[in-house]
C-alpha cells in the first residue's frame, strides 16, 4: 500500500488554508487604511511639530543620566537608658556631652544580716571594736547624703569615648549616745556633718559589637583619691559626757583614700518602642591607703583576742554592681524605665586607729553586704520646648532586700536627676 497519499493531501490542504488566511489579512489591511484616511482629519503642521518635540524630549529624558541616589538613611539613635547605669552613651566623634547629676539618699534603722534590730539590743550585746569587754555605746540613727556630680563625655571615634566624673558630697549624721559603759539609758544625740570633694574617676568606653538591635560596650576606669578620708566630727558628745573632736566614721568620710580600678560591661538592645539591657561594674582598690593599719590574719579578729597587723593602712571591700532594666518609649523623646540593681561589697580591710570610740560604725567589719533595689525613672528630650540638645532624666528607688555586715545602718531610698547638654 502506498502510504504517501494521505501525507501529500494534508500538505496541500495546509498550504491552501495558509494562502487563504494571508490573502484575507491583506484585504482587511487595505480596507482599514481606506477607512482611516476618511475618518482622520488632516493634522496641522504646528501639531506635528509639537508632537515631534515631545518625542524628542522624551527621548532626551530617557538618554539623560539618572539623578544621584540618596545616601543610606541614618537609623535613629537608641533610646536612653536609666540614669543610674554607666557606660551606655557614646557621643559622635568630636562631640562633648556635659551632665549634672544631683543624687539624694537616706539611711536609717539597723540590720544584722537580714534581721532588723533595736538600739537597746545592740548596746546590750554587741562588743566594742578592739575591746570585747565593753559594749557598743554609740549607734547611728539617720544618715542623709547629697551628691552633685559633673560629668564630661567626649567622643573620640564612632566606637570610643572618654568619661570624667567629679563632684561634691555632703553627709549628715544623727547619732544616739548611751550613757556610761553599760546599760540602756540614752545620754545625748550628735548631729555632725561632713562635706567636700568626692573621689573623681576617669574612664574609657568602647563599643565592641553593634547591629540594628543590639550593642555591647566595655569600660575601664580609675578612681583617684581626691576625696578626704580624714574628716572630723567637731564637739562630738561621748558616753562619759565629754565633747571632743574625733575623726569621722568610715562611712562618713568623703573619699576612700585609694586608687581603684573600675571595669564594666553593658549589653543593650531596642526594638520598636521597647528597650532593655544588663550591665556589670566593679570597683577594686589597688592597694590600701596610708591611714592606719592592715591585718594579715583576721578571722573575726580571732574572737576579739588579737591579730597581726602591719602599717599599710586600710581599704574598702571589693564592690560588684549588677543592673537589669527595661524601657518603653511612649513617643520619640520620652522614655520610661524600670531597673533592678544588685550590689555586693566586702567589709573594710584594715583599720584606722584614729577612728575609735565605742561606736558600731567605728568597726571596719560592720561594712559591706548585699542589697537589691528597684528603681523607676524617665527621660524627656528638650526638643518639646525648643532645646534639641538638652535631656532631663529622673530616677528613684528603694531596697527590697538587704543582708548587711552589722549591726549596720540600712538604706531607705535614693532619688536623683540628670541634666545633659550636647555641645
Amino acid at each position: 500500500m502506498d502510504t504517501g497519499h494521505p501525507q501529500r493531501h494534508s500538505h496541500i490542504f495546509a498550504s491552501t488554508l495558509l494562502g487563504g488566511v494571508f490573502i484575507s489579512l491583506l484585504a482587511m489591511n487595505a480596507k482599514a487604511d481606506e477607512i482611516g484616511k476618511k475618518a482622520i482629519p488632516p493634522v496641522s503642521a504646528a501639531r506635528v511639530t509639537s508632537a515631534a518635540l515631545n518625542v524628542d524630549g522624551a527621548a532626551s529624558r530617557q538618554n539623560a543620566a539618572p539623578p544621584p541616589l540618596a545616601g543610606p538613611v541614618t537609623p535613629p539613635p537608641p533610646p536612653p537608658g536609666p540614669i543610674g547605669v554607666f557606660g551606655l552613651d557614646i557621643p559622635a566623634p568630636g562631640k562633648l556631652v556635659l551632665s549634672i547629676t544631683p543624687t539624694f539618699s537616706n539611711l536609717s534603722g539597723i540590720k544584722m544580716g537580714t534581721r532588723t534590730v533595736w538600739n537597746e539590743y545592740i548596746v546590750s550585746t554587741v562588743p566594742f571594736f578592739l575591746n570585747p569587754q565593753q559594749r557598743v555605746r554609740i549607734i547611728p540613727q539617720n544618715i542623709a547624703a547629697r551628691t552633685q556630680i559633673v560629668g564630661l563625655n567626649y567622643g573620640i571615634t564612632q566606637d570610643l569615648c572618654v568619661v570624667l566624673n567629679a563632684g561634691m558630697i555632703e553627709k549628715s549624721l544623727e547619732a544616739l549616745v548611751f550613757k556610761g559603759t553599760s546599760g540602756i539609758q540614752p545620754l545625748a544625740r550628735n548631729y555632725p556633718d561632713t562635706a567636700g570633694l568626692t573621689d573623681f574617676n576617669l574612664s574609657g568606653v568602647y563599643r565592641v559589637y553593634h547591629d540594628d538591635i543590639n550593642r555591647i560596650q566595655v569600660s575601664l576606669g580609675v578612681s583617684f583619691p581626691t576625696g578626704s578620708n580624714h574628716a572630723i566630727f567637731n564637739n562630738f558628745v561621748l558616753p562619759n559626757g565629754t565633747a571632743s573632736d574625733i575623726r569621722a566614721f568610715y562611712g562618713m568620710q568623703l573619699g576612700t583614700g585609694t586608687y581603684d580600678i573600675m571595669p564594666g560591661i553593658v549589653y543593650a538592645g531596642y526594638l520598636g518602642p521597647w528597650s532593655w539591657g544588663v550591665s556589670y561594674r566593679g570597683r577594686f582598690p589597688l592597694g590600701p591607703n596610708p591611714e592606719g593599719y592592715a591585718w594579715d590574719d583576721i578571722p573575726q579578729l580571732k574572737p576579739w583576742g588579737g591579730f597581726t597587723v602591719n602599717p599599710k593602712g586600710y581599704m574598702w571591700g571589693d564592690l560588684h554592681e549588677l543592673n537589669g532594666w527595661a524601657g518603653y518609649s511612649w513617643i520619640p523623646g520620652f522614655t520610661t524605665t524600670f531597673r533592678v540593681s544588685a550590689t555586693m561589697q566586702g567589709a573594710i580591710r584594715g583599720w584606722d586607729p584614729e577612728i575609735h570610740g565605742p561606736a558600731s560604725p567605728a568597726n571596719p567589719l560592720f561594712y559591706g553586704g548585699q542589697r537589691v533595689e528597684l528603681f523607676g525613672g524617665g527621660t524627656i528630650s528638650g526638643k518639646f520646648i525648643g532645646y534639641e540638645n538638652w535631656t532631663l532624666g529622673v530616677e528613684a528607688g528603694l531596697p527590697v532586700y538587704q543582708n548587711l555586715n552589722g549591726p549596720q545602718i540600712m538604706k531607705n531610698w535614693q532619688a536623683g536627676m540628670q541634666l545633659k547638654v550636647k555641645i
